[in-house]
C-alpha cells in the first residue's frame, strides 16, 4: 500500500512518537463515509480538540457536517466517489480551546489555540505534544490520510490553514471550513489584505497569487479574455466571472494580483471561481491515486453529422485511461471558464460561438489535448491535422516460414489519418529466391503475395512473379529495400494505392505442400504523414525450424512517439486460432545501438495497457491473467525489432503487433 504521508511531517513522526505513546489514551474510529481501498481514495480525517468525554456525540455530529459540508462543496463534489471520511475521537479532560485574549487556557488533549490579540481568529495546534499526538492517531489509524480536519470545541470565530486544519463550532464554520481546505488541500493563498500579517509571510507564488502582471505571465493566462486589461481594475468587480488581474492580494494591498475579484479565499462567502477550482483538480492528480503512468487518451471526438448554425451543437469526447480525470474545454485557445465536463453544449450554435475548440483531459500523468473542432458559418468539423514533421512507421517486415494456402504467413497493415478519400501508396514484397544472395537456407522458391481489406475473402491485389517491373525497381530504391536483381526470381512484388482501412497480406507457397523461409514487407513510399501506416502486425507460427518470430519496423521522425507493441498468443483462442504459443516473449531491440530498449513477458492485466488497447482499437485481452505480452514504450527515430520467443520449451502461433499511440 502506498503512504502519502506528506514528506514534512515524516521527521515530526519520528520526534513526536514516544510523547505521545506516553501519553496516548483509547480513541474512538468511526468511517463516516467508505468508497473503495484507502491507497486509491482520497482520505478525509475528522478530529476533535475540546470534547469531553460526555461531548463524544456531539463531536461525531460536527464531523458529520463538516464532511457533508466538503462533499457538496464544488470543489470536492466532482471526486465524492473516491472519497473515504473517518471520524476519530479522542476525549479532552475539559471543554473549549486555548484564548489568550480571553485568559481561558482548558486541559485539551491536542492543545489547540488561538493566536495573541483581542480580535484573533487563527487557530492551530503548534504544542509539540499536541503535534505529536495527532501524527500518532493518524499513523496508526489512518496512515494514508490525504485532508485532516481539526474541530475546535468553541463558538469563537476562528480556523486556520495548514497541518491539521483547524476550524471551530461558529455558525460560519462551513464557509471557514472550505476556505482553510483551499489552504490545507489545493495550497492556495489568502487573497485579501492584512498589512499588519504581511512581513510575516514572504514573497512566494501560488495558483492564486501572483506577483506577475503581466497577461504573458499570468500563471492563470489562459482564463483572461483579450478584452480584459490586465492589471485589472475594480471597474470590471461588478461580473465576479471576470478573470484578470485584480491588484491586493497574499496580504499585500499592492504588488501582488488575485485572478478574480472576489473568491472564497478573499471572503468565504463568494465562490470559488474558476482558478481556484482548478487548483483542486490539479491537488487530486498530484496524490496519483491509481499510479497512472501514461495521459489519457482522448477517444470518440464528436461532432454533429450534417450540423448547420442555429440548430443545437453539442461537442463531446471520451477519456481513456487511468483516471480520475479532470475536463477543459478551451474556444480559440483559452480556458471556458466553467466548461469542465465531457461534453460542451453551444447551444443554438450562433456567430458569438464560432471559433476553434478543443478539449483537454488531465489525469494524474499529464494533459492531452483533442483535435480541434471549428464552428463557423459553413458548420461544424474536425480539422484537418498539419501532419509536416509527424513522424511515422515507414516499414514492416517479418522473416519466417510460410507455407501452403492451409498455413499462410500473414502481415496486417492499417491506413489511417488522412482526409476523406485519401490513399496511400505502399510497396509490398513478398521475398524467397532474393534471400539466396544472404545464404539464406531453405527459403521458399516461389512465394504468392495476396491482399485485401480486411475481412474480405477476395484479394485486391494478388501477384506470384514480379517480372523485373521497372516501377517496381525504381520504388526499391526509393524506400531503400534491397534490389532483386534477377527479373525471372520468384520473388513477389506490388505497388499498391491503398485506402485508410485495416488491411492483410497473405503469402503462401504456389506448390502445395512446400514451406519455405520468406521475408514479407510493407513500406511507405511516400515521404508525407497524412495519411500514413498506423498499425503493422505479422502472425506466423513458432516452431522447431523457426524458434523465434522477428519483426521489423521503422519509425521516422524529428521527435519521440509512443507505440504500443504486443505479443499474443493465449489471446488468440477467442477467435478460434489453433496450436497457440502458451507464453510469448516481446523484446525490443534498437538496430542504431544494438541494445534492448523494453522487455514483457506478462501484461498483468494492467489498466494502462487495457486503455491503449481500446484508444487504438486493437482487440481487447480479456483475461487479466493469461501470458501475452504487451508494452508501451516510446521511440526514437529508427530502425527496431520486435522479438517474440517462447519463455520456456513451447511451439505454436503467435500474433506480434506495433501500434501508433494518439
Amino acid at each position: 500500500m502506498i503512504s502519502r504521508i506528506p514528506d514534512a511531517l515524516r521527521l515530526l513522526f519520528l520526534i513526536g512518537l514516544t510523547t505521545a505513546f506516553a501519553s496516548a489514551q483509547t480513541a474512538t474510529v468511526r468511517s463516516l463515509r467508505d468508497t473503495g481501498p484507502s491507497a486509491q481514495r482520497i482520505n478525509f480525517v475528522i478530529l476533535g480538540d475540546g470534547f469531553t468525554a460526555a461531548q463524544e456525540n456531539s463531536f461525531f455530529t460536527a464531523a458529520e457536517n463538516a464532511v457533508t459540508t466538503l462533499l457538496t462543496d464544488e470543489a470536492f463534489a466532482p471526486f465524492a466517489d473516491l472519497i473515504n471520511a473517518t471520524a476519530i475521537f479522542t476525549a479532552s479532560a475539559e471543554a473549549g480551546t486555548t484564548i489568550p485574549a480571553e485568559n481561558l487556557a482548558p486541559d485539551t488533549y491536542f492543545r489547540s489555540t488561538f493566536s495573541e490579540g483581542e480580535f484573533s481568529r487563527l487557530v492551530y495546534i503548534d504544542d509539540p505534544t499536541g503535534r505529536a499526538r495527532v501524527n500518532d492517531l493518524l499513523f496508526t489509524h489512518t496512515p494514508d490520510y490525504d485532508h485532516v480536519v481539526m474541530l475546535v470545541n468553541t463558538p469563537r470565530y476562528g480556523g486556520g490553514g495548514g497541518f491539521p486544519l483547524c476550524v471551530t463550532l461558529h455558525e460560519s464554520t462551513a464557509g471557514v471550513l472550505l476556505h482553510e481546505s483551499g489552504h490545507s488541500f489545493a495550497g492556495l493563498a489568502d487573497e485579501y489584505v492584512d498589512e499588519e500579517i504581511a512581513d510575516d509571510y514572504p514573497p512566494n507564488e501560488y495558483p492564486n497569487s501572483t506577483a506577475e502582471n503581466t497577461r504573458e505571465r499570468l500563471p492563470w493566462r489562459r482564463f483572461v479574455s483579450d478584452t480584459t486589461p490586465v492589471p485589472t481594475t475594480e471597474s470590471f468587480s461588478t461580473d465576479i466571472s471576470i478573470i484578470g488581474a485584480f491588484e491586493g492580494s497574499y496580504y499585500r494591498s499592492t504588488g501582488y494580483y488575485r485572478p478574480v475579484f472576489a473568491s472564497k479565499m478573499r471572503d468565504h462567502t463568494q465562490p470559488w471561481g474558476a482558478v481556484n477550482l482548478r487548483a483542486f483538480a490539479n491537488a487530486v492528480h498530484q496524490l496519483d491515486l491509481n499510479q497512472a503512468e501514461l495521459p489519457p487518451f482522448v477517444a470518440n471526438l464528436s461532432v454533429p453529422d450534417n450540423y448547420t448554425p442555429g440548430s443545437p451543437l453539442v461537442l463531446s469526447a471520451t477519456a481513456q485511461g487511468v483516471g480520475p480525470f479532470t475536463y477543459q474545454w478551451t474556444k480559440d485557445n483559452r480556458f471556458i471558464i466553467g466548461q469542465t465536463d465531457a461534453a460542451l453544449n453551444l447551444g443554438n450554435g450562433s456567430p458569438s460561438t464560432y471559433g476553434t475548440y478543443t478539449l483537454e483531459i488531465t489525469n494524474a500523468a499529464g494533459t492531452t489535448r483533442s483535435r480541434t473542432v471549428i464552428v463557423d458559418a459553413s458548420g461544424a468539423r474536425i480539422e484537418e491535422q498539419d501532419t509536416s514533421g509527424v513522424g511515422r512507421l515507414t516499414n514492416l517486415s517479418v522473416r519466417t516460414l510460410a507455407g501452403p494456402a492451409s498455413s499462410p504467413l500473414t502481415l496486417g497493415f492499417t491506413i489511417d489519418q488522412g482526409s476523406a478519400g485519401a490513399t496511400k501508396e505502399l510497396l509490398v514484397r513478398a521475398v524467397g529466391p532474393g534471400l539466396a544472395i544472404f545464404e539464406v537456407a531453405n527459403y521458399l522458391g516461389d512465394p504468392q503475395l495476396s491482399i485485401g481489406a480486411l475481412g474480405s475473402s477476395d484479394p485486391r491485389v494478388r501477384n506470384d512473379n514480379w517480372g523485373g517491373d521497372a516501377a517496381l525497381s525504381d520504388a526499391f530504391t526509393r524506400v531503400g529495400a534491397f534490389p532483386l536483381d534477377d527479373p525471372d526470381s520468384g520473388d513477389a512484388a506490388v505497388l499498391l494505392s491503398a485506402l485508410q482501412r485495416p488491411h492483410t497480406a497473405q503469402v503462401t507457397s504456389t506448390l502445395e505442400g512446400i514451406s519455405g523461409i520468406t521475408l514479407v514487407e510493407v513500406y511507405d513510399t511516400e515521404d508525407q504523414a497524412s495519411p500514413r501506416l498506423v498499425n503493422l502486425s505479422a502472425r506466423a507460427a513458432i516452431d522447431p525450424i523457426n524458434p523465434i518470430l522477428v519483426a521489423g519496423f521503422v519509425y521516422a521522425g524529428d521527435a519521440p512517439k509512443r507505440f504500443l507493441i504486443r505479443a499474443i498468443g493465449p489471446g488468440l483462442a477467442t477467435y478460434h486460432v489453433p496450436d497457440l504459443l502458451e507464453d510469448p516473449q516481446l523484446v525490443v531491440r534498437s538496430l542504431t545501438t544494438g541494445q534492448i530498449v523494453a522487455a514483457n513477458d506478462n501484461w498483468a492485466g494492467s489498466d494502462e495497457l487495457a486503455a491503449a488497447f481500446a484508444a487504438v482499437g486493437a482487440f481487447p485481452l480479456t483475461d487479466p491473467d493469461s501470458t501475452d505480452a504487451a508494452l508501451i514504450i516510446e521511440l526514437e527515430s529508427g530502425p527496431y525489432t520486435a522479438t517474440v520467443s517462447p519463455t520456456a520449451f513451447g511451439f505454436g502461433t503467435v500474433l506480434v503487433e506495433v501500434y501508433e499511440l494518439p
